[in-house]
């Protein structure tokens, strides 16, 4: 069998069908990191999101998000870093990569072209502390590691915030 290079996919969350909203949660539930309830509305209020695949099978996807005030409060508490919604609107974040699929450099397929799409304003974005594949991800699209470690509220890691200032 032939291998396909990924086919990463960006829009608004109105451009995919329901059962690739489906698949999207589905996918950022099984990275551990995020809260199920209220997740798929998150997911259509966000500005946009991306997939990758490869022929049929979906490998990864990221989403830029417009956060809460809770929960950038609760990110501002933890990291004890500030978050000001008007110079850091966007979020970048609900990226997981299937494991078997992993080292192929896919988070910067996912998240190069949802950066873009920010047009320039500020984003910030968190990372569990021991995933250095993606800090050097984030480090590559401009941000840079910020505040203090903090407990995640969803499992025992620990998480990091990284922020990418307005250009």
């Amino acid at each position: 069998m032939t291998s396909v290079a990924p086919k990463v996919c960006v829009g608004e969350p109105a451009s995919f069908t329901a059962a690739e909203i489906d698949d999207f949660v589905a996918f950022v539930l099984a990275g551990g990191e995020v809260a199920a309830t209220g997740l798929r509305d998150r997911v259509i209020k966000a500005a946009h999101i991306a997939y990758a695949r490869e022929n049929e099978c979906l490998l990864g996807v990221a989403g830029l998000k417009k956060p809460s005030d809770s929960h950038r409060r609760d990110i501002e508490k933890g990291a004890g870093a500030k978050l000001s919604a008007n110079s850091l609107p966007l979020e970048l974040g609900w990226v997981f990569i299937l494991p078997s699929a992993r080292r192929r450099k896919l988070s910067a397929a996912l998240c190069r072209p949802l950066v873009s799409l920010a047009e320039g304003k500020g984003i910030f974005a968190t990372s569990r502390t021991d995933n250095g594949p993606m800090h050097r991800t984030l480090e590559r699209l401009g941000f840079k590691r910020v505040g203090k470690e903090w407990p995640s509220k969803e499992n025992n890691a620990k998480l990091a915030l990284f922020v990418r200032d307005a250009v």
